[in-house]
């Protein structure tokens, strides 16, 4: 193997510092843990612990909603709301790629202190992406009886389905422009203020759509909210870079043409990328609405939205991983780049996948009560929806798997080899719909869903055999550190399975809920006492525990910012 050949007899002792706290001792006195590697760890835990903080909220917020708005607004017009973002997110992605631009090159020439190239990088990103957006919406309301027929809105939702429509696209249009003041503090590692500021707007948007839906406004309601939302993120972040980027100029004068082929060249890359992910995402609705109707997209988005929620946890650590990745590419120097690279992916997928393991094994082992208590026991269409449910819970722990991958490429530059998962995706999606609706003879949301999860997986593990051969990973050390962990929580959830299951159907749901919180409270024990035991190393022990206090200091007052 490759990595017997390149890495000399003390490998071994190397390539654990970060998971042996007495080795990476050694390594450091030894001057073999390397500076940049050090230096993005001590950002790393506060930001991912600030994003998961932001990413919980926002599961909690969605996960709650959908009850109340299908009681409200009910499933048909549900399913327009998310057909709105189907369509605002294929719009809006023609400027996407930008923002992983300003992450990964500001973190470069952060760590490089070329401020003037960072300058220069803002200064020709908002250049093109205020007038190309403002061009897009205008587009976009001239030809609204070009695409309008698509939505298929129904005679009873034409009206407020389209000032949603517009209202939303235009925030989405406005916020990807001056998202990269955002983008500029991630690249710089101040996670932790963005998301902090997320949070806070997040809640707003709660209070406001409980409020406008309660009152009868409908869609138009939920698009008022989500206004509000991304003025009071984009308002507050704006504020912040100024105030915490001393160095930071924007002016027309500062456009440069080498900051201009970073964007068209790596940014064009992720764009690409970028609208294969959001349609490899959505699929299941395009394909439900297309080939069934709005009620079966709605039905698709029920069933992924605790999967889809939950999944935003583990993705903080990959919003970490980025800049991360690229400060250690441009920081390390050449015989310590693809170690300190490696040893960055492990971590970011172990935790990764700890976190992913965490939620997945519950809801998959519990759809049942889960279901009892979120949507009623009189569910309609019940038989379809704790099927797919689990199935796309499943299909997600393998998804997330690939974050740490797609993260730790687009901070080497090499944004082209995500291909490895969304072309063989697409290939295997031809397939597999085609395969279902054979099987079942007529197209259904569960075969729908099934096909599409198939494809994921299928994918996930093309991408992933690509990494290890770039990375030089051997399977034998990534099942150790990533996979076995992981088993952990499915044997928690597994035990604690059937008398859940059984107490909680057989009460209201109310009293249900009550039993899920304690089976929860149990189920995070049981696990966690197994992670303490036999997964975590005393390093990792002790660095949540200063990750824990840093959050108290700085929610006290005392701390300093991330």
């Amino acid at each position: 193997m490759t990595e017997i050949q390149m890495i000399p007899d003390s490998s071994d002792k190397e390539v654990d510092w970060m998971l042996d706290p007495e080795a990476g001792l050694e390594l450091a006195a030894a001057g073999t843990v390397t500076a940049p590697l050090h230096e993005v760890k001590s950002h790393f835990g506060f930001n991912v612990a600030a994003t998961i903080l932001a990413r919980v909220v926002n599961m909690a917020r969605g996960v709650c909603l959908v009850p109340f708005l299908l009681l409200h607004i009910g499933l048909e017009a549900y399913g327009i709301w998310t057909t709105i973002f189907i369509l605002v997110s294929f719009v809006g992605v023609t400027t996407l790629g930008l923002s992983n631009v300003y992450i990964k090159y500001v973190a470069e020439f952060h760590a490089r202190k070329e401020y003037d190239k960072a300058n220069s990088l803002l200064s020709t990103g908002l250049a093109i992406t205020v007038p190309l957006c403002g061009a897009i919406f205008l587009g976009s309301l001239l030809g609204w009886n070009w695409y309008a027929p698509w939505l298929k809105l129904p005679p009873s939702h034409a009206a407020d389905g389209k000032e949603a429509v517009l209202i939303v696209l235009g925030v989405f249009l406005s916020s990807i422009a001056f998202n990269a003041f955002g983008d500029i503090l991630t690249g710089v590692q101040q996670i932790a203020s963005t998301q902090l500021f997320l949070t806070l707007s997040i809640v707003v948007e709660f209070a406001l759509i409980v409020w406008f839906v309660g009152t009868g406004r409908g869609i138009r309601g939920l698009a008022e909210a989500y206004l509000v939302r991304t003025v009071l993120n984009d308002g507050l972040t704006i504020w912040w870079s100024w105030r915490q980027l001393k160095w930071m100029r924007i002016s027309p004068r500062l456009m440069r043409r080498e900051s201009l082929r970073y964007v068209i060249h790596f940014g064009g890359m992720v764009q690409l990328q970028s609208m294969l992910g959001i349609f490899l995402t959505s699929v299941e609705r395009v394909a439900g609405l297309a080939l069934i109707d709005a009620s079966a997209a709605g039905l698709l988005d029920v069933a992924k939205k605790w999967p889809n929620s939950l999944s935003s946890v583990p993705t903080a650590f990959f919003a970490a991983l980025l800049p991360a990745a690229a400060h250690v590419d441009a920081a390390s120097d050449r015989p310590d780049r693809l170690h300190n690279l490696r040893e960055l992916y492990l971590s970011g997928s172990r935790y990764a996948n700890l976190c992913t393991a965490g939620f997945v094994a519950a809801i998959a082992f519990w759809a049942k009560p889960i279901m009892h208590v979120w949507l009623g026991p009189e569910l309609p269409m019940r038989q379809t929806l704790i099927p797919l449910f689990v199935v796309f819970s499943l299909a997600m722990q393998l998804h997330m798997l690939t974050g740490p991958g797609t993260s730790m490429f687009r901070g080497m530059g090499r944004v082209y080899e995500e291909f490895t998962y969304s072309i063989p995706n697409l290939l295997l999606l031809g397939v597999t719909l085609p395969a279902v609706r054979w099987i079942e003879g007529r197209w259904t949301p569960l075969g729908i869903g099934i096909a599409v999860s198939v494809a994921t997986a299928g994918s996930a593990c093309v991408l992933m055999g690509r990494v290890h051969f770039v990375l030089e990973v051997p399977l034998a050390r990534f099942l150790r550190v990533v996979i076995v962990p992981g088993v952990a929580p499915y044997i928690s959830a597994a035990v604690l399975a059937w008398p859940v299951t059984w107490l909680v159907t057989s009460v209201t749901r109310w009293q249900g809920a009550g039993i899920l919180v304690v089976a929860g409270i149990l189920y995070a024990a049981g696990f966690g006492a197994m992670l303490h035991r036999w997964v975590l190393t005393d390093e990792e022990k002790q660095k949540g525990l200063s990750v824990y206090r840093r959050g108290l200091e700085v929610f006290r007052g005392r701390g300093a910012t991330a």
